[in-house]
C-alpha cells in the first residue's frame, strides 16, 4: 500500500468551506501513515477535469477526491476522456459537498470515515458510469456521470441550489429551500421517453435516472438503483395534481417513490429523451446546456471505487 501513489484533488470551496481547515489535518494524517501522494487544490470550475487527466498522464492510477458530487463528476469526466483505460483507475472519496449523494450510497462520511483505513483496506467495487450525449449549437457533446441524472424539476432545483450556495454557502438546508421555491413555480412539460422495452409520451414533472439511488442531499428518487448492476433504474414522475403531492412526498421519504401511482419505474441500459421544449438537465448536480433531445446510456463495470 505504501508503494502506491495517490493523486489527490481538493476542492476548497466544497460544502461550507470547512474543508480548508480539515484538509490540513487530513494531509498530516496521510503523511503519518506514509502514504505516497501528490495533492492540488482546484482553482476554478472544470479544474478537476484537468487535474485528473494530468495525474493519469503522470502515471497515477489512484485518485482521491476531497469534495462534493460536482467535484467527483469533474474527476470522472477527466478519467473517461483521458487516454487511459478507466478500468485501470481507482477513485476514493472524502465527501465535503452540499449533497454528498454518491458518498451516501457507500456510507462514507467526512467525520466518521477514516480515510487511511479506506486506502489501506482497499475494498474495491467496480462501478458503472453513465454517458449522456446531445447536440448544442451544432456541436456534439458527451458528458459522463457517476451517481445520476435529472431532467425537469430535479434539475431546476439543482440550478437554484447553485445560485443560493453563492449567497448563503453550502449548508444542507439550501437544497430544501431551493426545492420549496422551485415547487411554487415549476410546471410539467411534454416529454417522450424511449427505453429498451417501452415508450412513454406524457406530461412529466421530473425524470430521475439512477446509477446510485440518492439525489438532492439524501432523497431516494430511484430506490432500486445500484451502480454495480450494469443498468439504470429511473423514475419518471407524471404531472402532479395538488392532491397528489402529499402522497408523492410521503412515498419519496419512505423510499417508495417508484411505486407511486403517478410514477413510471423504468429499468433500461439506454434512454432517449425528447422534449417539446428545452428544460433543465443535470448530471451529478451539475446543470447542462438546455436542448430538446438527450441520449443516455450506461457503461458497465467502467471504473473502480475504493470504499
Amino acid at each position: 500500500m505504501r508503494d502506491e501513489k495517490w493523486g489527490i484533488i481538493v476542492n476548497p470551496c466544497s460544502g461550507r468551506r470547512k474543508i480548508r481547515k480539515d484538509w490540513i489535518n487530513i494531509y498530516r494524517k496521510l503523511k503519518r501513515a506514509e502514504i505516497h501522494f501528490t495533492s492540488q487544490l482546484t482553482e476554478y470550475e472544470g479544474h478537476a477535469v484537468e487535474l485528473a487527466k494530468k495525474y493519469l498522464t503522470q502515471g497515477f492510477r489512484n485518485i482521491l477526491v476531497v469534495g462534493g458530487d460536482g467535484t467527483i463528476n469533474e474527476v470522472v469526466n477527466g478519467i473517461m476522456t483521458s487516454n487511459v483505460n478507466p478500468s485501470e483507475v481507482s477513485i476514493a472519496v472524502i465527501p465535503y459537498g452540499t449533497g454528498n449523494d454518491w458518498a451516501r450510497f457507500w456510507n462514507l462520511n467526512n467525520k466518521k470515515t477514516n480515510i487511511v483505513d479506506v486506502l489501506y483496506n482497499r475494498v474495491r467495487r467496480i462501478v458503472d458510469i453513465g454517458k449522456i450525449e446531445f447536440e448544442h449549437k451544432g456541436e456534439k457533446i458527451t458528458r459522463y456521470f457517476i451517481n445520476g441524472a435529472g431532467i425537469g424539476f430535479d434539475a431546476s432545483v439543482c440550478k437554484r441550489t447553485a445560485k443560493l450556495k453563492k449567497i448563503y454557502g453550502g449548508h444542507a438546508w439550501i437544497y430544501l429551500l431551493a426545492l420549496f421555491l422551485t415547487l411554487l413555480e415549476y410546471r410539467s412539460s411534454k416529454m417522450k421517453i424511449i427505453s429498451d422495452n417501452d415508450n412513454f409520451d406524457d406530461n412529466f414533472f421530473s425524470i430521475a435516472i439512477g446509477n446510485g439511488c440518492y439525489s438532492g442531499g439524501g432523497l431516494c428518487q430511484t430506490p432500486s438503483a445500484s451502480p454495480c448492476d450494469g443498468i439504470f433504474h429511473s423514475t419518471a414522475i407524471r404531472k402532479l395534481a395538488i392532491k397528489d403531492m402529499p402522497s408523492a412526498v410521503k412515498y419519496l421519504f419512505s423510499k417508495r417513490l417508484d411505486s407511486h401511482r403517478n410514477c413510471h419505474s423504468i429499468v433500461s441500459k439506454h434512454l432517449t429523451i425528447h422534449l417539446s421544449k428545452p428544460v433543465e438537465v443535470e448530471t451529478d448536480g451539475v446543470n447542462l446546456p438546455k436542448v430538446d433531445q438527450y441520449s443516455i446510456s450506461i457503461i458497465p463495470a467502467a471504473l473502480n471505487m475504493i470504499v
